[in-house]
């Protein structure tokens, strides 16, 4: 394995070999999570002599166990998926290459500075500039995203004169939505704003919309709205960043992925990649402070990837768990494309 930055070590990250604890939600939903910490299976978050507790996304059981970790007095890991995460989707059971363990908040936090937070403000020190382009360009050149499981196809959209905005919906109740400081408001927001700017409006649904598991915020006004196109078509991500001007968005990755390929991108909350002087931010006012945070550092889009994609995660090899580099895991998503 090469002597790359993401190996040096996350010092966040719980002991190697530590003996964890997670809600029966999480043992259940994630058989597979102990390999990503030494390989011991998690035990339930009651059990004696566990050296920390972690926990999945921002729901009911992730509250539950964070509650538990306080009374304890034990470490507590958020833990999610990583930003290049498989071919399949979650959902229909494909396990992840990636996942991020973070003891601060969830990546989606704009309220609290998260260990991602930190991260991109000390690769806006430099140092991670070459790194993270490489990662970029690995990125784009092979038209990866998060999911992979769409093909690549020019989606069905209305020839037009005039610019072309993707405006991203998401699934109802995303916790992302809320804690990026956004709201059902800021999705009306978004299309008010769209429709009174003269461009040609196209709504994206999210995967997990189009594969009929949730609902979305945006979809049905979207359908019922004259002049808005709603795209339906099960085409990638890349696909469609092929085909538009500007990305508009309240938390999606899809905004990340227009970051990479250097397509401007206005955010109505604060994802991850959001309030750093790269994108057009149209926050509610009680964003503005978690925003101001934010604008101290200036990174450039590829030490965002660099850190976001490099230092962030864990990638693991589901075939074997054994760990890799994130250029050996675009390389295994590469493979397994090529096989489909």
């Amino acid at each position: 394995m090469d002597s790359l930055p993401e190996i040096a070590g996350k010092t966040w990250w719980p002991g190697p070999g530590s003996r964890l604890g997670a809600t029966f939600f999480v043992r259940q939903a994630f058989p597979w999570l102990g390999h990503h910490f030494g390989g011991r299976p998690l035990a339930s978050t009651l059990s004696p002599g566990i050296e920390g507790i972690v926990s999945w996304g921002g729901r009911i059981p992730a509250t539950t166990a964070m509650a538990v970790a306080r009374a304890r007095r034990l470490p507590h890991w958020h833990l999610e998926d990583g930003f290049l995460r498989s071919v399949g989707l979650g959902k229909d059971g494909e396990a992840p290459v990636s996942i991020i363990a973070d003891d601060l908040a969830l990546p989606v936090d704009g309220g609290r500075a998260s260990r991602l937070e930190l991260l991109i403000a000390g690769a806006a020190g430099g140092g991670y500039d070459v790194f993270g382009q490489r990662i970029r360009e690995r990125m784009v050149e092979h038209r990866l995203s998060k999911y992979n499981n769409l093909p690549h196809r020019q989606p069905s959209i209305e020839p037009s004169s005039r610019r072309r905005i993707l405006l991203v919906d998401q699934v109802l109740g995303d916790v992302s939505v809320a804690r990026a400081l956004g709201s059902r408001r800021s999705f009306d927001r978004m299309l008010d704003d769209a429709l009174a700017s003269g461009a040609q409006c196209v709504v994206r649904t999210h995967p997990d919309v189009m594969a009929g598991h949730r609902k979305g915020y945006m979809t049905e006004r979207a359908a019922r709205t004259p002049g808005v196109i709603l795209l339906a078509d099960k085409v990638s991500v890349a696909s469609i960043l092929d085909v538009v001007d500007e990305v508009w968005t309240v938390s999606s990755q899809v905004g990340f992925d227009a970051l990479l390929r250097r397509i401007p991108v206005r955010c109505y909350a604060l994802p991850f990649y959001a309030g750093w002087g790269l994108t057009d931010d149209r926050v509610s006012p009680r964003a503005l402070a978690a925003a101001a945070r934010r604008a101290v550092a200036k990174p450039t889009a590829d030490q965002i990837t660099a850190a976001a994609l490099g230092l962030y995660p864990s990638y693991r090899n589901p075939a074997d768990w054994e760990e890799m580099d994130v250029f050996s895991a675009i390389d295994l998503l590469i493979a397994t494309l090529d096989r489909a």
